[in-house]
């Protein structure tokens, strides 16, 4: 469905732009995986760094500019209930970079010595958390949950990687700090997920 005024369609634009730059951030964090020269590592860490700023400052400026058109044309039903769903889109993607950015923090704690690229099969859950992403994203432009099947496939599947890593550090006495370091990216991978669901959900609330 369409927004109801050129206004919140603007503001729509803005929203599409701001989560354009998810999908570059989410592609930077995934090299972190595969890659284990420090020099080119330090420069996704700051590209990361650096993106998860910019959207953060761009959230702050997109609520400000929701909060006045509510001020200003005090709107009722469907245009309220799209402007909500902006602000919690908002949130949304920049929580995605939030956690692309810890994932970033981890991987430079572990240099120069080792690095997320060493920790087995985290490449392929991150892919699938993309995948999320990346239908989450779409639905966003045509404003239309039609790919929400997908994004809740993607969560089943890295629900259950998660819930193995657990298994693994639960059934322990020790932990390596591998599996550590696994758990701890996997939380992040399942949180990104989930933010794709939200996103999801938020534009059923519209349908």
């Amino acid at each position: 469905m369409s927004l109801t005024t050129a206004e919140l369609e603007k503001l729509k634009g803005i929203l599409i732009r701001m989560a354009q730059n998810i999908k570059g951030i989410l592609q930077v964090t995934e090299k972190l995986m595969s890659v284990s020269d420090v020099e080119q590592r330090k420069m996704f860490w700051r590209e990361i760094e650096n993106t998860a700023a910019i959207l953060d400052r761009i959230r702050r400026e997109f609520v400000n500019e929701v909060l006045v058109f509510i001020a200003r044309r005090q709107p009722l039903g469907r245009e309220l209930l799209a402007s909500h769903v902006l602000i919690s889109i908002a949130y949304d993607v920049y929580r995605i970079s939030r956690y692309c950015r810890e994932i970033a923090r981890i991987d430079s704690m572990l240099a120069p010595s080792s690095g997320l690229s060493t920790v087995a099969n985290l490449s392929e859950a991150f892919r699938e958390a993309e995948k999320a992403v990346e239908a989450a994203l779409n639905d966003l432009i045509e404003f239309s949950p039609k790919r929400v099947g997908i994004v809740n496939e993607v969560d089943n599947r890295v629900d259950e990687a998660y819930k193995n890593v657990l298994l693994e550090v639960t059934s322990s006495t020790t932990v390596s700090r591998e599996v550590a370091v696994k758990a701890i990216i996997m939380r992040h991978i399942e949180r990104i997920v989930d933010h794709a669901q939200y996103i999801e959900q938020y534009l059923s609330e519209l349908t």
